[in-house]
């Protein structure tokens, strides 16, 4: 009988993300590959949820994707290329993302295992609430018989797996589908199957199906003792906010955005800033636009909290240790006359955009996120 998982322990740093834009994820990991390829360090288990994308596996083809790029871009779907293996599949809210960055050298050199212990520990957590899920012959992930939930059933795919492997050492892993908006997997051709459809808990269970974090807790448990796992210490995310400042000019809104100093990285962007011990993103929100602009004005929230790993070319530390930050966003609305009095510091230059060269200025996928964010609440009202 095949093995499945591991029996000799290793240290892995556990990091619940909440949201990651993937290609922000992509970098993560390409990153976290690197940090734990040196001896003695531990390795990594990431768990996340990914903004809605498509992602290409290396032996998939356009044609998998069923709608054209602009109705993607219309319904807020990315897409992208990807080195793991498989073809294509979606990634979106609802549904819970684990990568586990490890190195398997010294006595785990075996992917199939580490494949088995995946879909392991996918099936347990499945059981856990109630679904029996299994193993397909030559596909892998976890499947339902979905004829005992609804007529005309059949086999339906719970959860996915797409994994690469560089010298011993894995990046992507899987997905496991609580709650995620079933209707994208209709726009693509998912995981190169025609005859056999995709399920979540919420598709099976309905009112009775459990919270993305309940699931979390139980997966994390479930790969943790199935990997041979030892959860290590690791360091809690710095917080950051991005607040959006505009303002309403007479062919629509403007955006602020400002150069920042060489030292600082030389790229485009809105307002950012670091949250301080004790203070709320709000305050932090209204704070750092002052201290960045001189500006005042009315503050909201928008829908849209993401984290990423901290680049160290960027940010300096003292130690090697991967560093994450959680950033919460907000817009601000200012009088159209206002002056904007920048802090030399921080920024040489501004200017007012509009949404379009804003979008193209913007360097980082959260900020383009945040502003998708208020087009869209702005054309509401």
């Amino acid at each position: 009988m095949a093995k499945i998982g591991f029996e000799t322990a290793r240290p892995a740093q556990v990091r619940r993300l909440g949201r990651v834009f993937y290609t922000a994820g992509l970098r993560m990991q390409k990153a976290l590959a690197r940090w734990v390829a040196e001896e003695g360090r531990p390795d990594q288990l990431l768990l996340l949820e990914h903004n809605p994308v498509f992602t290409l596996g290396r032996n998939a083809v356009e044609t998998d994707i069923h709608v054209s790029p602009s109705f993607c871009e219309g319904e807020g779907v990315e897409i992208a290329r990807t080195d793991r293996g498989g073809e294509v599949t979606y990634h979106g809210p609802g549904q819970i993302v684990a990568y586990p960055i490890c190195n398997l050298r010294g006595g785990r050199e075996d992917l199939g295992r580490l494949v088995r212990g995946l879909e392991e520990a996918m099936i347990r957590t499945a059981a856990h609430f109630g679904v029996a899920a299994d193993r397909l012959k030559g596909a892998p992930g976890i499947w339902v018989d979905t004829a005992s939930y609804k007529p005309g059933g059949g086999l339906e795919k719970l959860g996915a797996i797409g994994l690469h492997l560089s010298r011993w050492i894995t990046t992507h892993g899987l997905a496991f589908n609580v709650a995620p908006d079933l209707n994208h997997f209709r726009w693509i051709t998912p995981c190169g199957f025609t005859d056999k459809g995709v399920c979540s808990l919420a598709s099976l269970l309905g009112e009775g199906a459990p919270s993305l974090e309940e699931v979390q807790t139980v997966l994390e448990r479930r790969l943790l003792g199935i990997l041979a796992l030892e959860a290590a210490p690791a360091r809690d995310p710095s917080r950051s906010v991005n607040a959006l400042t505009w303002r309403r000019g007479s062919a629509g809104p403007e955006i602020l955005m400002m150069l920042r100093v060489p030292e600082h990285g030389a790229w485009w962007q809105s307002v950012t800033g670091m949250m301080e011990p004790g203070e709320t993103p709000e305050a932090t929100a209204h704070r750092e636009v002052l201290e960045e602009t001189g500006l005042t004005g009315t503050l909201k929230p928008l829908p849209l909290r993401h984290s990423f790993w901290v680049d160290p070319a960027i940010v300096r530390f003292p130690d090697d240790e991967p560093r994450f930050n959680t950033e919460t966003c907000f817009h601000m609305e200012v009088a159209r006359d206002a002056q904007v009095r920048l802090a030399p510091e921080e920024h040489l230059e501004y200017r007012w955009c509009g949404p379009d060269e804003a979008h193209a200025l913007m360097k980082w996928e959260g900020s383009k996120g945040a502003l998708r964010l208020l087009q869209r609440e702005l054309s509401g009202s």
